[in-house]
């Protein structure tokens, strides 16, 4: 037994990551189980960690404490010495994904090589007259099931579930999805919001991407899915009166200011009222890591299932490892966010402030490399859409222009896209990239709505 297949090194770089920093646990949990590991110790440590996650708790040496049991016991070292040996010594957080494919490679040779030694066994001891064909079966079987011990614990039967999911969608005439409040952005990215997804929302400071956020996310409430908002700029009490705003046409100011008449008041109370009952949850998040995000997350799919997770922004989380570059960085704050959806189960909105490189080009319009981190970092996501609003690009060329002329040209654009924003899907997984829409922008209530629509009750022909 002491010559199987193993790789304690990897083992204990997989869990040192880990500790380091739970966010690494949605990175491997899809590859490794408990029983992929070699040492028993390793095994154990592995499983408690996973529950913990699971029920929204951080895992690290503190946490653990109490947890792991005293007679737990490593060469000369206890059960809570070796942890924080494991925490100080061991974290490869960038490259955990890759050691635990080194895990998962010792624990499937095990097995094959555990197979081959119960084959050689029957085959030796096979009294004579036994039918050949049964022991071909037999090992057939054997060898099955250790290959079968190799595939990932998301794996299953993927025909059986690929059946299932289509003939849901057929009974539903859709797929299981949290629907968008706008047909247009549902037009640029090609589908509504289905779970497991990490799309990415991209505007200008001030563009409205909150705006259009808190629009999502009250239309899917409405609709039946519970939402989480992690803010990075408002208070709990201050998202709820921007969403009372849109919803009563009332401006944000005059609430504020005290300025709101006594209907308008009266109207804005009773829809904070109605959003008492609403399956909403709103956190200040400062600047967390991507492990702090998983362990609301986690807390709130406990509370409520899976649902709506919306970010705000992306430039407020915190990198895992603070000496990585930006597009490093970047990149596994993306990779780390989307395992989380897929792990949970849920639909993720990030939100990113865009990079201030459009504002230099003669056309201004978003492209992928304004996104946080570039386009290189994209690859985790799937679907970046943009909100754009040609007005502001109007009010800062008039900033910059030098001559009377250029101003004059740049202001006669200004009756051609006012109360008009545009969503352009720059990355999409069933639509082709590029598409443009535009939209209906309302600055007094800081929301959006679709101009076909409007233009349908006004009796177009469109």
């Amino acid at each position: 037994m002491n010559g199987l297949p193993q790789n304690i090194e990897a083992e204990q770089h997989v869990l040192g990551s880990i500790l380091s920093s739970n966010a690494c646990f949605d990175r491997v949990s899809s590859i490794l189980r408990a029983e992929d590991f070699h040492e028993p110790v390793h095994r154990h440590l592995y499983q408690t960690i996973a529950d913990m996650i699971g029920a929204g708790a951080v895992a690290n040496p503190v946490t653990l404490k109490g947890v792991v049991s005293d007679d737990l016991q490593v060469g000369d070292l206890s059960g809570m010495r070796y942890v924080v040996r494991l925490f100080a010594e061991y974290p490869m957080t960038y490259a955990v994904v890759d050691l635990a494919m080194a895990v998962k490679d010792a624990a499937i040779r095990r097995e094959l090589v555990l197979a081959a030694e119960r084959i050689h066994e029957w085959a030796s001891l096979t009294q004579p007259g036994a039918k050949t064909e049964e022991l071909i079966a037999e090992c057939e079987k054997t060898f099955s099931e250790a290959i079968g011990k190799g595939r990932s614990s998301e794996d299953g039967d993927a025909a059986d579930g690929a059946i299932e999911e289509i003939s849901l969608a057929h009974q539903r005439q859709k797929s299981e999805a949290v629907p968008w409040f706008i047909g247009e952005a549902q037009q640029v990215l090609g589908d509504d919001l289905e779970f497991g997804w990490l799309i990415g929302l991209l505007a200008d400071s001030g563009g409205g991407k909150t705006s259009f956020a808190l629009q999502q996310a009250y239309h899917a409430m409405e609709a039946g899915y519970p939402v989480l908002f992690l803010s990075g700029d408002q208070k709990p009490t201050e998202v709820y009166k921007q969403i009372a705003s849109q919803r009563a046409s009332v401006q944000s100011n005059d609430l504020r200011k005290g300025r709101a008449s006594d209907a308008e008041l009266e109207s804005v109370i009773n829809l904070l009222n109605q959003m008492r009952d609403k399956p909403f949850e709103v956190r200040k998040m400062g600047r967390p890591t991507t492990a702090e995000i998983s362990m609301w997350v986690r807390a709130f799919n406990r509370k409520f299932g899976k649902g709506l997770v919306i970010i705000d922004h992306a430039k407020r989380i915190s990198f895992t490892d603070r000496r990585a570059m930006l597009a490093e960085g970047v990149n596994q704050v993306y990779g780390d966010l989307k395992a989380l959806m897929q792990e949970t189960d849920n639909a993720g909105i990030l939100l990113m402030q865009r990079n201030s490189d459009g504002q230099g080009r003669e056309n201004p319009r978003p492209v992928r490399g304004d996104a946080y981190g570039g386009a290189g970092t994209l690859e985790n996501l799937d679907g970046l859409i943009a909100l754009y609003v040609e007005e502001q690009w109007i009010d800062h060329m008039l900033s910059t222009a030098r001559t009377d002329k250029r101003k004059t040209e740049v202001e006669g654009r200004r009756e051609l896209v006012a109360g008009k924003a545009e969503l352009v899907g720059l990355k999409a997984r069933f639509a082709e990239g590029g598409i443009r829409k535009v939209i209906k922008r309302e600055a007094r209530f800081t929301r959006f709505s679709s101009l076909v629509e409007d233009w349908r009750d006004q009796g177009s022909m469109l």
